[in-house]
């Protein structure tokens, strides 16, 4: 073996190495951070962190590197309405902005925190209601990759009022997300054809996504729509 195979070797070996111990913190973190959460599991929370960084690490930042595709194709913005993806065209600033909340969104889970437990722009929540339908798609069909982390079923116990979510528990998730959005519409750029969009987005261009204004709260769908039915 030459000197030179032997540092290459020595190098990959030692990345491994440093990359196995990276992911067993990251996974202790995700156990510490989520362990007793009533809304997601520690699986379901890796999960979901694991979906956005794949965003940010490969479709969003491929695309931006090599646009070959329309914009419009490109995960998450595929799950997006088209109506929205009219309005941003193909715009790689843009797509780097959301590229780099994409890394927000993860480094707060992998702490504990969602996007509704603090102030922040609408994408962020929109983002996160993105990730859900693919994260729970990967707990699903590749549960090798969260063989780390100790699997959670759920507990109802009416007697001493103790509740925990389970991992398959994915419609609980999504509901309660939607309890304690601090973006009324968050869901609404998700749902193709959603009859408020074009209301939102005359309010809301994409490109003020990122604003840290504060939040619309509940009941902005419902007066929206009150507003539209007056016109």
């Amino acid at each position: 073996m030459s000197a030179k195979t032997r540092t290459e070797c020595e190098r990959v070996l030692s990345g491994e190495t440093e990359h196995a111990r990276a992911l067993a913190k990251s996974v202790a973190a995700f156990e510490v951070a989520w362990g007793d959460s009533p809304y997601l599991t520690p699986r379901q929370a890796y999960a979901i962190a694991m979906e956005v960084d794949g965003w940010g690490d490969m479709d969003i930042a491929d695309w931006i590197q090599q646009p070959d595709r329309p914009l419009h194709q490109i995960s998450p913005f595929d799950l997006f309405d088209l109506r929205v993806m009219m309005l941003v065209g193909e715009s790689r600033a843009w797509a780097e902005a959301v590229r780099q909340r994409c890394y927000k969104l993860s480094d707060g889970i992998e702490t504990g925190i969602l996007p509704f437990d603090r102030p922040g722009p609408l994408i962020d929540e929109v983002l996160i209601g993105a990730a859900l339908s693919g994260a729970q798609a990967s707990l699903e069909e590749m549960p090798e990759l969260f063989e780390r982390i100790g699997p959670r079923e759920s507990v109802d116990d009416e007697e001493s009022e103790h509740y925990l979510i389970g991992d398959n528990d994915w419609d609980v998730v999504s509901d309660g997300f939607d309890d304690r959005c601090r973006w009324d519409e968050w869901e609404v750029p998700l749902r193709n054809g959603h009859p408020l969009l074009p209301a939102v987005l005359v309010d809301r261009h994409p490109f003020s996504w990122f604003d840290y204004i504060e939040a619309s709260g509940p009941g902005y769908l419902q007066a929206l729509a009150g507003r539209l039915a007056e016109d």
